[in-house]
């Protein structure tokens, strides 16, 4: 049950994580404004807050090292085909893409 539960919280934060990334980048261009500056102060401290809940799950779950670096890798990999997958099935209802880069 603990690794289940590891499991599962890696691949939701590695899922915010993403999302985060995804929107985050369309705001932050080449030429530097102050919508960057702004886009820049709202995701970092959001960043840093998952990463910090990904080192408390570290600490938090008894597990080998080597489990909980395979667990990463594993989640890591469902979270992106999770997020293709929702993009898919919006891109099949709306037939627009939610993430454009």
């Amino acid at each position: 049950m603990n690794r289940t539960r590891f499991f599962i919280y890696q691949i939701l934060l590695f899922t915010a994580l993403l999302l985060l990334n995804l929107f985050a980048d369309s705001y932050i261009s080449r030429p530097f404004s102050r919508v960057d500056l702004l886009a820049i102060c709202i995701t970092v401290p959001l960043a840093i807050v998952i990463v910090g809940l990904v080192i408390q799950l570290y600490k938090r779950f008894n597990m080998r090292m080597r489990q909980k670096v395979l667990f990463l890798v594993m989640a890591f990999i469902l979270a992106i085909i999770i997020i293709t997958v929702i993009e898919n099935i919006w891109f099949y209802i709306n037939g627009e893409m939610i993430f454009t880069i």
